[in-house]
């Protein structure tokens, strides 16, 4: 998919169901955004934070998430579309699972100049989309020691990867990711 077609995925307004998405025109990752983690088995976890990640990336968009009727100052999430060649975006689905069953805590670089170390704790595995992963990503330095709730939802050689503050407590809803995975299947087939 190129990056007009995720363009086109991409949720505008209130089109997932309890949220409101506004798409995003600046970069998410800029070049200097090459994140390493010190712990092989961390690498597929590091590599979402990566503008280098081992299975490249053909296109990506991003929009903000928040609940409807969140008040105005809440932190947004984010809606992430990637796209991948579709035997890459299995592999590293495949490779992300392992990494959840091996990888507890990580020190993570990147060549903007920051080195973090994070925490990682799987969640349970719901059913969304091709396949899918969640788990709850922390920084060290979080003041509060809370992370953010990733759910990485695969559609053929697309992910929808979520961010979601842990204080909303779950994954995003199973309804908003099938959703979400039945538009990236439009614009496959459009």
């Amino acid at each position: 998919m190129t990056e007009a077609d995720l363009t086109e995925a991409l949720p505008d307004g209130g089109e997932l169901p309890g949220f409101v998405a506004v798409p995003q025109d600046l970069a998410l990752l800029e070049a200097e955004d090459v994140v390493t983690a010190d712990t092989a088995a961390c690498r597929p976890i590091a590599d979402m934070m990566s503008v280098h990640p081992r299975h490249p990336r053909n296109a990506m968009v991003w929009a903000t998430m928040k609940p409807q009727g969140a008040p105005a100052d809440a932190t947004p999430g984010s809606l992430t579309l990637t796209s991948h060649e579709d035997k890459a975006a299995r592999a590293w689905m495949a490779e992300l699972k392992q990494a959840l069953s091996n990888c507890t805590e990580f020190t993570a670089t990147s060549k903007r100049g920051w080195t973090h170390r994070f925490s990682v704790r799987p969640l349970p595995q719901v059913k969304a989309g091709d396949d899918s992963v969640n788990y709850v990503l922390t920084n060290a330095l979080a003041p509060d020691g809370k992370g953010n709730v990733m759910t990485v939802v695969r559609t053929g050689g697309a992910f929808a990867t979520y961010l979601m503050d842990q204080d909303a407590g779950k994954p995003v809803p199973v309804a908003v990711a099938n959703q979400q995975h039945k538009k990236l299947q439009g614009a496959v087939n459009s």
